[in-house]
């Protein structure tokens, strides 16, 4: 029997432990440093008490009372309008421009390229600024001059607003898409007949779409998150969740702020985890997504047939079919997603039915915000 020789195991220098340990050590703090203070007002939103210095014990009272706001929900109802708005539109222009930026070749396209960078680049309260005298010395006066319009600050001048500032953010996601783009796809297809709209639908858009749905999440979670330039575009009386949340803070820090934070912060955290998730992941994610969006609007369309028989409307009607059209919508992306799902590995799979879930329960709950009185 043939023995082989011990090689006697490589020694680690003091000082090559001493790095190793003194990296740990900071990883540790810094970690420690930005997530600590989470960690102890995701605690105290659970205190049965409103004291915010000593935690008596367990309770999801604050919650309850959150959730029976009546300005809460308004204020959560205008920032979900908000945000579905900007995210609509700055996901089309950014997408677009995105897409002209790559193909074309034009005069001064070095400077309007640096040009879309200003917004991420330069501080908010300086944009919130320049968007506020952009709209009282430039485009109120000339609606008032022209056309006798007599416009003032509100939830449009947000939204206006919104939608300035998340354009460059989806550039830059869809952009780093197209980087790995291989257009000999393209070019596979116009062989194959198809001509640049059959092309650009079956091709390029599906290539493109988890840049696509992880820009649109990350502008929807950036317009939520806002505070600076709405508080310098908002009208008198509008209010988002982060203005409503400051206004309570200076009455003084409650468990129910607590609460409302801790609210905000997993809704943020989900969104950006969506958003890194479509960027990074294959088509299976984003048609789970999709699914998962259909099924969660569709869902709540289906509760509210049976609000139609106490109050039936034309208005209501409409809405009604809208949403169930979601369920048409994820009945006939569940096809392409179980075909997906066949050929992932077994924790993409895990992944993929998490984001389905996550997503389902946010259309859900935002359709319940949005749309109940």
């Amino acid at each position: 029997m043939t023995s082989f020789p011990a090689y006697p195991r490589q020694k680690v220098r003091l000082g090559t432990r001493i790095g190793n340990w003194l990296l740990s050590t900071n990883a540790a703090l810094v970690f420690g440093f930005l997530y600590l203070p989470v960690i102890i007002l995701i605690i105290f939103s659970f205190n049965d008490t409103r004291s915010v210095a000593v935690f008596s014990g367990f309770s999801t009272e604050w919650y309850v009372r959150l959730s029976q706001n009546t300005e809460l929900l308004a204020a959560a109802r205008n920032s979900l309008l908000v945000g579905l708005i900007t995210t609509i539109f700055a996901t089309a222009i950014g997408t677009l421009t995105a897409i002209a930026m790559d193909r074309f070749r034009f005069k001064l396209r070095t400077a309007f390229d640096a040009n879309l960078y200003l917004p991420i680049v330069i501080p908010e309260i300086v944009l919130g600024i320049a968007l506020l005298l952009f709209f009282n010395q430039a485009l109120f006066p000339f609606l008032q001059n022209f056309f006798g319009i007599r416009a003032t600050t509100g939830l449009h001048t947000i939204t206006i607003s919104h939608i300035a500032f998340d354009i460059p953010f989806v550039y830059v996601i869809v952009r780093a898409r197209l980087a790995d783009f291989d257009r000999t796809l393209e070019e596979a297809a116009s062989d194959l007949g198809a001509d640049e709209w059959k092309t650009f639908n079956r091709v390029t858009l599906p290539l493109l779409m988890p840049g696509i749905i992880g820009g649109a999440l990350m502008a929807f979670t950036l317009s939520l998150d806002d505070y600076l330039i709405t508080v310098f575009t908002k009208g008198i009386q509008d209010q988002t969740m982060p203005l409503y949340i400051y206004s309570l803070v200076r009455r003084g820090v409650t468990p129910e702020i607590n609460a409302l934070s801790t609210a905000l912060l997993v809704a943020s955290i989900g969104l950006v985890g969506l958003s890194l998730t479509a960027q990074n992941g294959g088509p299976v994610y984003t048609r789970a997504m999709s699914v998962g969006a259909g099924l969660g609007i569709g869902v709540y369309g289906v509760f509210r047939v049976f609000a139609l028989f106490n109050a039936f409307t034309i208005g209501n009607w409409l809405i009604t079919l809208l949403l169930l059209a979601g369920l048409y919508w994820a009945w006939r992306a569940f096809s392409g997603y179980r075909e997906e799902l066949a050929e992932t590995n077994d924790s993409g799979k895990v992944l993929s039915v998490i984001a389905l879930i996550v997503v389902m329960l946010i259309s859900y709950l935002s359709a319940l915000i949005l749309l109940s009185r």
